[in-house]
């Protein structure tokens, strides 16, 4: 993987647990939307490394990463991130990419897995994507832990196709959706032509482990279906 040294040009608070660190796109950087690089930062005189996932799209102008906030040395790092720094970037990486090639596509987050869908959403938005069926399933703590909210909801209402369904851990008063885990009733419910769909599942080891469970129990075929575990994220949604 090529490596790039890249200018912080600006810090996003997504969430209270979540922020987009954008960097500058150097010229002749390729990428597939829901790619990942090696994000590299300097803590304590020392250059500490993570793979995180590109929540930007090769549409926009500028890289992105959006990280969890952790307790983590790297995750402080993060937050106290500053226009004018400097990050290290190896890649592009990974085979979680979707560019638009079927006619049915879902994709799952569990959390901050919403990153490297994000990037493929984006890039379906830009791109006046295929007009077919295409749902997203993000069960998240809370509605405010929800990141890229407010962009989810205008793909939602330009694209007739796009069916979006939350599902809330801790819901609050009055919420009338779906509670809980991503679970087999939930996907039977929301996710139509199960045998006809392409899958993208992204979050943290045990969300990703549940639904490859249920996928087993829905009898959705192994092929259909691509994966990401973001490590750092054990015990999270």
């Amino acid at each position: 993987m090529k490596e790039y040294t890249l200018e912080v040009i600006e810090v996003i608070h997504r969430t209270p647990k979540a922020i987009s660190v954008r960097m500058e796109k150097p010229s002749g950087f390729h990428y597939d939307p829901g790619q990942w690089a090696l994000i590299s930062m300097q803590i304590d005189g020392n250059l500490e490394s993570r793979p995180l996932s590109l929540s930007s799209s090769p549409t926009e102008d500028f890289l992105e990463f959006t990280k969890g906030i952790t307790l983590s040395s790297f995750s402080m790092a993060v937050q106290e991130s500053r226009p004018g720094d400097t990050v290290t970037l190896k890649g592009p990486a990974g085979i979680l990419v979707y560019k638009g090639d079927a006619p049915k596509v879902t994709f799952m987050a569990g959390g901050i897995g919403i990153t490297p869908i994000r990037s493929m959403m984006k890039y379906l938005a830009d791109t006046d994507g295929p007009p077919g069926q295409k749902n997203l399933l993000y069960a998240c703590h809370s509605l405010e832990e929800c990141a890229f909210l407010d962009e989810i909801k205008l793909w939602e209402s330009d694209d007739p196709g796009l069916t979006v369904t939350h599902t809330l851990i801790q819901p609050h008063e009055g919420w009338d959706g779906p509670t809980g885990f991503i679970t087999y009733e939930m996907i039977r419910k929301y996710i139509p032509d199960l045998d006809e769909q392409l899958f993208f599942v992204s979050g943290p080891p045990h969300m990703v482990g549940c639904v490859v469970d249920c996928f087993a129990d829905l009898n959705v075929p192994r092929e259909r279906v691509t994966l990401e575990e973001l490590t750092g994220y054990e015990g999270m949604v």
